[in-house]
């Protein structure tokens, strides 16, 4: 996905968005804390103390965050941090299922952070790609990501919290989880609207607002339920560097996406069941109008059939030449047209 796109997950279509620099930032572990450094000192530390490969690694733990991925971060990610080309092509196409795949020496994640628009009122999704090696985590990414900012924060609030890639790799997880929730909320109201539209407004109002929200919950489902299956590979122990005693913490992970996913459901389940009552609505409110015309229908068939007997030109025929024959003929019309009335008034139909 282009820097100078993101896509508008409310139509599927991509949007014009302003253009992000490209950057990368790095992190490094100390004795004295958390501090930034340079690209070329993380890189170097990355080679030779913390990245696949190496023998000997230090405590020390180098964080890079890379903004914004183009053909020189490919060059970058492939040739100076040695990661698979197939992760690298991953992180600069951007679309991705989201997933957890393991190479050598390090495993390669891909997640979803959402956020409400503002602007538009409605649902926002920012990629995440994040690899996670023993001393080392590289995060990749085209927008901003207010949890990366707020994991860093707590990285360098309690360095010893945070002292491994594990717990870090939890940190963001359990982060980008937690923000579901407020979309979670942000789709409950929606829905309370949708429902009360449903009685309410036009019918093309109620059409729009009822496909826009399916549309959203459904791709929201399909970035929430994968990642189910993410962090259930990662409780069966498969991937290295994950400490045993930060399992019941991924569980806790893992229990939230699962309920977010429950409440999705329950979601699309109640705007389901809101459509199949307005459309019930709206079949008996034409069965009604149907009944109505077919009664009014056959009364004025009864009063015409009456005015078409009196209406023959012929010489030798009944009341003919009466004085009471127009009359005659009004009355019957309308005693027969009323007795119709009253019958199906009776019945309901009108």
């Amino acid at each position: 996905m282009s820097a100078r796109q993101e896509l508008d997950f409310a139509t599927g279509l991509s949007i014009d968005a302003p253009e992000a620099r490209s950057r990368v930032h790095a992190y490094a572990s100390g004795p004295s804390g958390i501090h930034a450094v340079s690209p070329e000192e993380a890189v170097r530390a990355f080679r030779e103390r913390c990245g696949p490969g190496v023998e000997e690694k230090t405590e020390e733990i180098i964080w890079l965050d890379i903004v914004s991925p183009g053909e020189a971060e490919a060059h970058f990610l492939r040739h100076d941090l040695g990661f698979h080309p197939l992760a690298v092509e991953d992180c600069v196409r951007g679309r991705q299922r989201p997933k957890v795949d393991r190479y050598s020496g390090y495993f390669f994640m891909v997640l979803y952070a959402a956020r409400i628009n503002p602007d538009r009122q409605r649902m926002a999704l920012t990629e995440l790609h994040v690899f996670v090696g023993e001393r080392f985590v590289v995060t990749v990414h085209d927008q901003r990501v207010d949890v990366l900012t707020e994991v860093l924060a707590r990285w360098r609030a309690a360095p010893g919290r945070l002292a491994d890639t594990g717990a870090l790799a939890h940190a963001l997880l359990d982060n980008i989880v937690d923000e579901y929730f407020p979309v979670l909320d942000h789709f409950s109201e929606r829905v309370e609207d949708v429902e009360e539209a449903m009685l309410t407004g036009t019918e093309e109002e109620r059409m729009q607002s009822v496909l826009s929200l399916r549309r959203e919950l459904t791709l929201f489902r399909k970035v929430v339920a994968p990642e189910r299956d993410l962090l259930t590979r990662l409780l069966r122990r498969d991937l290295p560097f994950l400490r045993p005693e930060l399992l019941p913490y991924f569980q806790d992970v893992h229990d939230h996406v699962m309920r977010v996913t429950e409440e999705i459901d329950s979601m699309r389940e109640l705007l389901a069941a809101a459509v199949d009552a307005y459309l019930s609505a709206a079949s008996n409110r034409l069965n009604q109008t149907m009944r109505v015309m077919a009664a009014w229908s056959i009364i004025l068939m009864a009063m015409a059939w009456i005015a078409g007997v009196y209406g023959m030109n012929f010489d030798r025929m009944p009341e003919l030449h009466w004085r009471l024959g127009y009359a005659w003929a009004l009355g019957v019309m309308l005693g027969v047209g009323s007795v119709l009335f009253l019958y199906f008034r009776r019945q309901n139909w009108i």
